[in-house]
């Protein structure tokens, strides 16, 4: 998995989640603390939620790790001087 497609998943699990923060007046990290708790029923709307939030967890955990090497190269690169950072490329059809 590319970094750009790690970033276009997580963009896309935050708009399933911004649905859902919508619908029931609460942010995903404080809802997923009350549904780690036990305190929240067995909703199917709760079930994905859970599934969408740690995917989205897992995916910044990964960019996290990518972004380190990435930015570890970068700096490797410039030596003492500024980092310099390329545009990427859109993939066709997107």
């Amino acid at each position: 998995m590319t970094i750009n497609e790690i970033i276009q998943d997580i963009h896309g699990l935050e708009a399933e989640l911004a649905q859902l923060e919508k619908r029931y007046g609460l942010l995903s990290a404080d809802f997923y603390h009350l549904y780690k708790a036990g305190e929240l029923e067995q909703s199917r709307d709760f079930i994905q939620w859970v599934g969408y939030y740690e995917a989205k967890l897992e995916r910044e955990a990964r960019y996290r790790e990518m972004m380190y090497t990435y930015l570890r190269d970068l700096r490797q690169k410039a030596r003492a001087g500024a980092l310099h950072l390329t545009p990427q490329t859109a993939p066709t059809g997107v």
